[in-house]
């Protein structure tokens, strides 16, 4: 017992996993990392960065998900359309002020926005008292 090829199974084994189960990540980080390095956004990087940006591209993909259900609950439609996603990332101020002027805009229908109403100032109430 303990010869060598016991130790090269157990390595065949675990490098099995993949680097996105270990991390606990639904988002690719061997595809991530492959993006990286074709990117040339630099010569080096550490073998955690694809994880940690594959870990932040997940969670703002959540994040955008979960607003654009409720904002598709609320228009009591099943189905998340694009139009749902365009007003999640509206309602998110740190994702607008990301992707500023990124977002395609929608070439069929329109994004209703949505539009506060002022409550009549009291200037205006008792103009039309005096009257």
């Amino acid at each position: 017992s303990g010869g060598p090829s016991e130790g090269s199974e157990a390595k065949a084994k675990k490098s099995r996993l993949s680097r996105s189960s270990r991390a606990g990540l639904l988002f690719p980080v061997s595809r991530v990392d492959r993006q990286l390095r074709q990117g040339r956004f630099a010569e080096r990087f550490g073998a955690r960065a694809p994880v940690y940006l594959a870990a932040v591209l997940q969670g703002v993909t959540h994040k955008t998900m979960e607003v654009a259900g409720k904002i598709s609950k609320q228009s009591k439609q099943q189905r998340i359309s694009p139009s749902h996603l365009q007003m999640a990332v509206q309602k998110i101020s740190g994702l607008r002020k990301l992707l500023r002027g990124a977002v395609p805009r929608g070439r069929g229908k329109a994004v209703p926005q949505r539009r506060r109403v002022a409550s009549p100032s009291k200037k205006k109430t008792t103009k039309s008292k005096k009257r």
